[in-house]
């Protein structure tokens, strides 16, 4: 089994929960990070195995793949925790301020 088989195998195993209970969109994304993290673990053991020869012609990109889950780490993240908070619920302001003494 190559590398990269192993990969798609990993990721597909990690994703699977994903599509086999659906919760709420920010269970799911939350989850997703976590799997990005259990990838980037795999990703990391895979290229300490790797042997870069200079012979080879073809070889395993590790940094482009760590860039693009980091992007994708990085949109969720943003999605999850907006840069502004909520809206909340308006008083209504009264617009009387004149107050009359009664001893008078």
């Amino acid at each position: 089994m190559t590398f990269l088989s192993r990969l798609c195998l990993s990721a597909m195993l990690l994703a699977g929960p994903v599509y086999a209970a659906p919760t709420t969109e920010q269970a799911s994304l939350a989850l997703m990070l976590t799997q990005l993290n259990h990838i980037e673990s795999t990703l990391q053991r895979a290229q300490a195995q790797a042997a870069q020869t200079p012979a080879e012609r073809f070889f395993f990109d590790y940094t482009q793949v760590y860039a693009d889950i980091g992007t994708i780490r990085t949109g969720i993240e943003h999605y999850l925790t907006p840069a502004r908070s909520q809206p909340r619920h308006i008083i209504p302001l009264s617009g009387r301020y004149r107050l009359e003494d009664a001893a008078q």
